[in-house]
């Protein structure tokens, strides 16, 4: 036996030589394809990006973490510690391993098959041996390797896409919460203002100076208020929770502060012009669907070649028999009699036409959610600048006039409480318009695929917008 594996090695061994060269090597390390989406996330976030290779976070990530947390969060703090904290981003990250494993086997031949088959019998043994190489990996070589590059390359672009998407859901919801806090305290603010009408309409109904009508409404409109603060630390309670999952924080990580007020909108709004084109250029999701359609335009070429041959194996036979030794060339191949390829091909040719279009659909969505986040967010700078030029003053101009009736005695205590609550429940409403304009701007970061860059104005957080309200007088409203 020795003798035969010898003899067969010796005609093999240059076949099995030339047709490893062809195959070539790559590595299957993915940390080239991570350089590049770290990359392109810093160029389009101005942020730092990371992945843990283990399971568990490393060291210089828990005191990244640890630092951004230490003081107020900002919204580019939340993005970061998502960034590198986010697990589900992490195991995103996991596809490049599993793409680049894939790219590697592409490039690969099939390995040889040697069969061996001894007859036992008078007047003696015979060996039947073979060693056979399938060719069409070998012919299909190149083609495998651009479609599992193609193919890379999509999860590749996916996976910076899915960095984007995550930074602008972080920067919706730390939006969120904190006007959440702050329309929070303006409720309180109202809350103040009907428990002491309440409690003023109670010493007043007791005093006989007040029908139990008069005072059941004031008590309603407390008890409004009381269930509207409620229903407020609910809902912060409830966007907290949502964006300590986006930034994979738990335990004592979860205790972090936010700034009292949102920041101030810019006075005008960045130019808007080309959005669609640029959109369309930038978007990563766009990029990696049309990899996808790059992918399947090759599978088809590749099936169409190979329909009628799918396999075709070329080696060495190797026979002895009554102690003669015999060689020669070995070919399988398939007969094309039943299965022509006529399904493959048809399968490839759908899968193309489907990947053709869906690149054309997602372009067509793109520019949509393009047009759709600027009109959002004109819409929501218009919103608040009426708010700021308007409605505010007019608000804050009736506290005052009611103010100085009520010193002058010309209205009662209840009508001053009124005007202060209508103050409040304004500059709630403006809260809202803020939070809506911040959120419609993170929207628009990630319909364009990155930042886009305020114009210069100050940067400085909204204020109040109301005054607190002031003290109601300890005395029956003359009036009544």
């Amino acid at each position: 036996m020795p003798a035969i594996a010898k003899a067969l090695a010796s005609r093999v061994l240059p076949v099995a030589t030339f047709i490893a060269a062809l195959a070539g090597c790559a590595s299957v390390d993915p940390a080239q394809r991570f350089a590049g989406v770290r990359e392109t996330v810093g160029q389009r976030l101005n942020q730092n990006l990371t992945w843990s290779r283990d399971t568990q976070p490393s060291s210089a990530v828990r005191e990244a973490v640890e630092r951004l947390l230490a003081d107020q969060l900002s919204a580019e703090e939340a993005v970061q510690i998502a960034l590198v904290n986010n697990r589900r981003l992490q195991a995103a990250f996991e596809s490049l391993g599993i793409a680049q494993a894939q790219l590697v086997d592409a490039g690969l031949l099939d390995n040889p098959v040697f069969s061996l088959t001894v007859y036992s019998g008078a007047p003696g043994n015979i060996v039947d041996g073979a060693i056979v190489q399938d060719f069409i990996s070998v012919l299909s070589l190149s083609v495998r390797k651009q479609i599992a590059g193609a193919q890379a390359d999509r999860v590749t672009a996916e996976a910076a896409q899915r960095a984007l998407a995550l930074a602008a859901e972080v920067k919706v919801q730390y939006y969120a919460v904190v006007g959440d806090a702050q329309a929070l305290e303006l409720a309180q603010q109202v809350v103040t203002s009907t428990q002491a009408a309440a409690e003023l309409a109670g010493r007043q109904y007791d005093a006989g100076n007040l029908s139990r009508r008069e005072q059941t409404i004031q008590q309603v409109f407390y008890a409004q208020t009381a269930l509207e603060v409620a229903q407020a630390q609910a809902q912060l309670a409830a966007d907290r929770e949502k964006l300590n999952r986006l930034l994979g924080l738990w335990g004592a990580d979860t205790r972090w502060q936010v700034p009292a007020r949102l920041p101030r909108v810019p006075d005008t709004l960045p130019a808007l012009e080309q959005l669609e084109a640029s959109a369309v250029e930038r978007r990563l999701d766009l990029l990696a669907a049309k990899k996808e359609a790059e992918a399947a335009a090759q599978a088809l070429n590749l099936t169409q070649q190979f329909r009628y041959l799918s396999v075709l194996g070329i080696g060495v036979a190797y026979k002895r028999e009554q102690g003669e030794n015999f060689f020669g060339p070995a070919i399988e191949l398939t007969l094309p009699l039943f299965n022509q390829g006529q399904g493959r091909v048809a399968r490839a040719q759908a899968e193309y036409r489907q990947s053709a279009n869906a690149v054309g659909a997602l372009a067509v969505d793109i520019r949509s959610e393009a047009r759709a986040a600027r009109d959002r967010l004109v819409a929501a700078h218009a919103a608040v600048g009426h708010f700021e030029r308007a409605l505010l003053p007019l608000q804050q101009s009736i506290v005052e006039e009611t103010l100085m009736f009520y010193n002058g005695m010309l209205v009662g205590v209840y009508d001053l409480l009124l005007a202060q609550q209508g103050q409040v429940q304004t500059a709630r409403q403006y809260v809202a318009a803020l939070k809506e304009f911040w959120q419609a701007w993170a929207e628009l970061e990630r319909a364009l695929g990155g930042r886009v860059p305020a114009p210069q104005t100050a940067v400085e957080h909204s204020a109040s917008a109301v005054q607190e309200p002031e003290p109601v007088p300890d005395h029956t409203d003359h009036r009544l």
